[in-house]
């Protein structure tokens, strides 16, 4: 990547104005600028911690985006709206939890860096939550080091190259060109990424957008549901 920017530039690696700090420095920003565009597949991750009696909100780990946690389990019990688990507003969570105060029901949301899950826990866990969302690229330091596209997505390090050519041309008469170099990273990004999206809906469970009980139903004689709502 350091190669190819440096052919972008029409340097060489004893160049004075782009030495190789300064090449390092604006790949690792245009890598950054990459790697938070999207919720990128390979950014999901997923870690556990524990619970402690009477803690009702919990610290993101470190190295994740804010409000990027889509799932959340305790004591292997999924919590949230059904029917996919996902979290609620975090203003309607507080006002939910002080209309139903004595309620059971598996509640959670997020704020920022921090989630809060209801009931509020009774016990010391062990590892016994759960909790899904997407990480941040990590700096490249060492000359071996792969981004997160290195092995399957190769032109959006080539996207991250021309932003990286946009940073260093951003000033005096190279604004204009450093603007074209950008905004060709962004749609090369763009493409890749619809093209996930695209791959993942073809296996992807397509849920209801709301769970709708049968309450009306009737039952036959082996217990199976045959009325509608």
């Amino acid at each position: 990547m350091r190669e190819a920017l440096q052919s972008d530039l029409n340097i060489t690696s004893s160049s004075s104005q782009f030495p190789t700090a300064t090449l390092n420095l604006a790949l690792n920003r245009a890598y950054t600028k990459a790697g938070s565009l999207f919720d990128w597949t390979s950014l999901e991750d997923s870690q556990t911690t524990s619970t402690a009696v009477d803690q009702e909100y919990y610290e993101y780990p470190d190295d994740w985006r804010p409000d990027s946690m889509w799932r959340l389990t305790v004591d292997g019990n999924l919590y949230g709206e059904e029917p996919d688990g996902s979290p609620m507003v975090f203003s309607d969570y507080l006002l939910w939890k002080a209309e139903n105060k004595n309620s059971t029901d598996k509640k959670w949301a997020t704020q920022w860096r921090r989630y809060f899950i209801h009931p509020t826990p009774t016990k010391i866990g062990s590892d016994n939550i759960t909790i899904w969302g997407y990480k941040n690229v990590e700096e490249l330091v060492n000359d071996d080091d792969t981004t997160i596209f290195s092995y399957n997505l190769p032109e959006c390090n080539e996207a991250v190259v021309l932003e990286a050519v946009a940073i260093l041309k951003k000033k005096g008469e190279a604004l204009e060109a450093g603007q074209m170099f950008s905004a060709e990273s962004k749609a090369t990004l763009l493409l890749a990424f619809n093209q996930i999206k695209r791959n993942k809906s073809k296996y992807e469970k397509t849920q209801p957008f709301f769970y709708v009980p049968d309450y009306y139903g009737s039952t036959n004689s082996k217990k199976q549901n045959t009325g509608n709502f």
